[in-house]
């Protein structure tokens, strides 16, 4: 959305005040957990398509701007991770010049001032001005104002301006090196401990600047000595929800000490942070292993959740017109207000009707009666896909008259079909790692099929065969000579990208077994095409 939104005002069928409002809109929305991770997803999008347009047309973010610069304190705070996260995908020199054009606006860089009086005296001074602003205010008595050119003007000051002076402690400079990760040494106070604490996560950053001792860059403060503390910090710094989101983020990067302060019941769930998770289930204790196992189900339910209501619209059926007074379909509110007409009322506020009949549509399911074989290469580096594997069995065997078979493999075979109804227990039974044998899956697959014209075998794997690649050859002729369909599904790495061995992927097309990179729901959508 991000990224489409910038080329539309590149070509120009956006007007750049429009999508200034429409990116300003973004951080307004973002109100809870996920809005901030539709926040950061959103702005990294739109800075990875119009980085050169942001950086030569400043109106294009002044909407994301004007927010950052004016919202309280306590809204800068809840999206201040997700700010940083979206302006993450700029390299640290991008951001380090996008800051010196926000000092310029607003007059300058702090490091080129010069003070002629002792900054201890300057300190006094101001906190002496704050405190008789402050009763001024209380007693709501006018206040004289000195402008450069030595006019004098006076104006009222109630106390609702103190009070939305205070939610707005952190001065927009400070903000803006908070969100850019730039210039912590000119931070001070509760401004450096935010910096510092998102800095944790993200580092310096990566690309060009990416050095440390480069101008511009981050402090040199050491981190945290222990993850408990900096979660602690986050905490103090951010409140509970926020801190489990940074947390997520930093255990979805890897970082393990951060997967073990998770709270389940608020853990923002991702693919990554359950591979880190996953990755840890050989090596902890009896009660880490019990918290371990109370997050990984939270997060698994999540992830088929969200998987599932874009995946089973293509699997089963949609309603139909047929009306039907049982419940269990979608309300036809045409025909119950037809049928209900007689109950009709006049009143103050209109016709109302009391219906005393429901019509309902029906839902059409297709009766499918089929076997779908999941054939899952287990083997080193393929984390990310028996993860979507695992999610696709659990919706596939929800589906009436489908039986669903899952298939683990490496060089040895194992079959899982028991747990599809499980995600939890199937990915916690799986141990990734080792060879790769498809021949030896395939010929297992081949066995269980009893009904080969109605029988999907769904091979998910990088095609890096270890045996024979003769033998893997003969065992999708056989599959496919036998009546059953076969798909190969190219396995996905770390960034969601498709990773296959294309020689052996051309031999199997030859043979009869189509490979294709394949998305969760394009998946669903194929297997929906051929069970009709």
């Amino acid at each position: 959305e991000g990224a489409a939104a910038l080329v539309l005002a590149d070509l120009g069928l956006v007007a750049p005040e429009v999508l200034a409002s429409r990116m300003g809109s973004w951080v307004d929305g973002a109100l809870d957990a996920d809005g901030h991770q539709r926040l950061a997803r959103r702005l990294r999008g739109a800075l990875v398509a119009g980085e050169a347009a942001l950086a030569g047309d400043a109106t294009l973010l002044a909407g994301v701007a004007e927010r950052v610069e004016s919202i309280a304190d306590r809204d800068f705070l809840s999206r201040a991770p997700a700010l940083r996260e979206g302006f993450e995908v700029l390299s640290p020199a991008a951001r380090a010049r996008f800051l010196e054009s926000v000092l310029e606006q607003h007059g300058g860089h702090v490091r080129d001032l010069e003070l002629s009086l002792d900054p201890a005296r300057l300190a006094r001074h101001h906190a002496a001005d704050r405190l008789a602003h402050e009763a001024l205010v209380a007693l709501e008595l006018t206040t004289s104002l000195v402008h450069a050119d030595g006019h004098t003007s006076r104006s009222t000051l109630a106390p609702s301006a103190s009070r939305s002076l205070e939610g707005r402690a952190i001065a927009p400079l400070d903000r803006w090196r908070i969100v850019l990760g730039r210039e912590a040494q000119a931070l001070e106070g509760q401004a450096l401990r935010l910096a510092k604490s998102l800095d944790e996560l993200y580092g310096p950053g990566r690309g060009e600047g990416s050095r440390r001792d480069r101008e511009g860059g981050g402090g040199s403060e050491p981190s945290f000595p222990t993850t408990r503390e900096w979660a602690e910090e986050l905490e103090a710094l951010f409140g509970t929800e926020v801190r489990d989101e940074v947390l997520s983020r930093a255990g979805a990067a890897g970082r393990v000490g951060a997967v073990l302060e998770l709270d389940a019941e608020t853990v923002t769930p991702s693919i990554e942070l359950l591979e880190t998770i996953l990755s840890l289930k050989g090596g902890l204790g009896e009660a880490q292993l019990a918290r371990l196992r109370r997050l990984v189900e939270r997060v698994t339910r999540a992830l088929v959740e969200e998987l599932a209501t874009r995946v089973r619209p293509a699997l089963t059926g949609l309603a139909t017109r047929r009306p039907t007074t049982r419940p269990g379909g979608p309300l036809d509110l045409d025909r119950t207000i037809r049928r209900n007409l007689s109950t009709a009322r006049s009143s103050a506020e209109g016709m109302r009707i009391a219906p005393e009949r429901l019509v309902f549509r029906t839902r059409a399911r297709r009766a499918l009666d089929w076997r779908v074989v999941l054939v899952v290469d287990v083997s080193g580096s393929m984390e990310p896909s028996v993860i979507y594997s695992a999610m696709m069995a659990s919706i596939l065997s929800a589906l009436p008259a489908i039986t669903t078979s899952f298939v683990a493999f490496s060089t040895e075979v194992l079959d899982l079909s028991a747990r599809v109804d499980d995600p939890l227990g199937l990915l916690l039974e799986i141990r990734v790692g080792g060879g790769t044998d498809i021949a030896k899956a395939l010929r297992y697959a081949r066995s269980v099929v009893t009904v080969p014209s109605r029988t999907l075998v769904l091979v998910v794997s990088d095609f890096e065969e270890g045996g024979p690649v003769g033998a893997l050859v003969a065992e999708v002729r056989a599959l496919v000579e036998s009546g059953a369909k076969l798909l190969g599904v190219a396995a996905l790495d770390d960034a969601g990208k498709a990773r296959f061995e294309r020689a052996i992927s051309e031999q199997l097309v030859a043979a009869g077994m189509p490979v294709a990179a394949l998305s969760p729901l394009e998946l669903a959508r194929w297997v929906g095409e051929q069970v009709r």
